[in-house]
């Protein structure tokens, strides 16, 4: 189903952190189709960013009226049901950068972790939040912004990302699904060190990498072969 241009304002608009435009699009949206669950669900991440708790109980439980099983509204609907939400400051808003989520060929890969952290903690994660990637010996280990283990990459990305750090590129990360069995977060590069000027962070494949964001936010150019780096 092809993205409506309501749709892509809406999901550039909470990218950017602009929170109480998100919402006016995504009520946009519903006024044109009430059990569009997409747009709930983003409507519901914005009414918390905004700390209207009432609105995002009221969102959630919709959202499960429409879909028994969908797990992010029965996941959030205990998570702000029992804990609320956490004080913030006048004016301030949770911002990831846009081009953080863009697809970049040889530059991002979405990856499922491994030898993952305890499911307590798995199912508190929300998507859309940077993760940090720290380098050990032979693995690099993923952990939260408060310092909690989430899982390792697995062991041949993690080695060849070991060697691309060490030498000098830099990586960011934010979760992009989860829930208490599994979490895959999105990697992007963010800088490529000039030893590693040819080598392409994650080789392509036949199967491309998809965008954190819906295919048509994005126009996507032909992507041309790269020469497999040697290792």
């Amino acid at each position: 189903m092809l993205i409506t241009k309501l749709e892509e304002q809406a999901i550039n608009q909470a990218l950017s952190g602009n929170w109480k435009i998100a919402v006016d699009l995504n009520l946009q949206i519903l006024k044109q189709n009430s059990k569009d669950i997409d747009a709930l669900c983003r409507l519901a991440k914005a009414y918390a960013e905004l700390n209207k708790k009432q609105l995002v109980l009221k969102t959630y439980k919709k959202i499960l009226r429409l879909d028994h099983f969908n797990r992010i509204a029965k996941k959030n609907l205990a998570k702000f049901s029992n804990k609320g939400f956490s004080k913030k400051k006048k004016n301030e808003v949770s911002k990831v950068e846009p081009c953080l989520f863009l697809e970049e060929p040889g530059k991002t890969k979405i990856v499922s972790l491994i030898k993952l952290g305890i499911p307590k903690i798995l199912i508190s994660l929300d998507t859309n939040s940077l993760v940090k990637l720290i380098p050990r010996k032979h693995s690099i280990s993923v952990y939260d912004k408060n310092h909690r283990y989430l899982g390792k990459l697995p062991d041949d990305i993690s080695s060849r990302l070991i060697k691309l750090i060490r030498s000098g590129n830099q990586y960011n990360a934010v979760i992009k699904s989860v829930n208490e069995k599994n979490i895959s977060i999105f990697i992007k590069e963010t800088k490529r060190s000039k030893i590693n000027n040819s080598i392409p962070s994650f080789p392509l494949s036949k199967n491309q990498y998809y965008s954190f964001i819906p295919a048509t936010v994005v126009k996507r150019e032909p992507i041309e072969a790269i020469e497999k780096p040697e290792e």
